[in-house]
């Protein structure tokens, strides 16, 4: 029986801000991977990083609206802001299921966070209940990421997916010292924009 379950790539990330390589490798993923559409999980904090770096859930909002307004395929989810604290990516994807049963899930990830796959919460479940595509990342090679036991798992490797050693951070740092690194964004006409957000987070 054809599974017509509509089917989407769920990428995770604090888009602090949305940047050109997060758009190439949404863009990837329309082309290149089972998926009818990308939904960008927009997380209200990485537990992992900087708050005093960390724009406005919001704003970032804001920010990936107006970078995806012209397709149609991606969307923006914000469920995690409604989310209880902590936010575990296991946990968002049971609430996106159960707010959605009628869609079939699998996840985007880089080679980075699935070499460290086994230090996220409840990962042996998270394995088990939804399909991994892996894009590389820098330092991380294809062929040297894969941990030695995760059973249950369904993971796809994307070596020919493209790799950008561009970060938000490197945007931030830019706009905040006069740089102009617009066309690296994703949205460049709100590069001054962007510039304003940040310097208020330092006064």
């Amino acid at each position: 029986m054809i599974n017509s379950q509509k089917r989407i790539c769920l990428y995770f990330g604090s888009f602090n801000p949305l940047h050109r390589a997060h758009l190439c490798l949404a863009q990837f993923a329309l082309d290149s991977l089972p998926c009818d559409e990308v939904w960008l999980v927009l997380s209200p904090l990485n537990p992992l990083k900087d708050r005093a770096t960390q724009l406005p859930f919001a704003w970032r909002a804001y920010y990936i609206r107006q970078a995806i307004r012209n397709e149609p395929r991606l969307r923006l989810v914000t469920l995690e802001e409604q989310l209880p604290l902590p936010h575990y990516t296991v946990r968002s994807i049971r609430a996106l299921r159960l707010l959605h049963p009628e869609y079939d899930f699998s996840l985007l990830i880089g080679s980075d966070n699935l070499r460290l796959i086994d230090r996220w919460y409840d990962y042996q479940r998270l394995l088990k209940t939804i399909p991994l595509h892996v894009y590389p990342r820098p330092g991380y090679p294809m062929e040297d990421i894969l941990p030695t036991a995760l059973p249950g798992a369904t993971i796809y490797l994307h070596p020919e997916a493209p790799q950008m050693d561009l970060a938000a951070t490197d945007l931030r740092e830019a706009a905040l010292s006069g740089e102009d690194l617009s066309g690296e964004t994703a949205v460049p006409e709100l590069w001054e924009e962007l510039r304003t957000q940040l310097l208020s987070l330092q006064s």
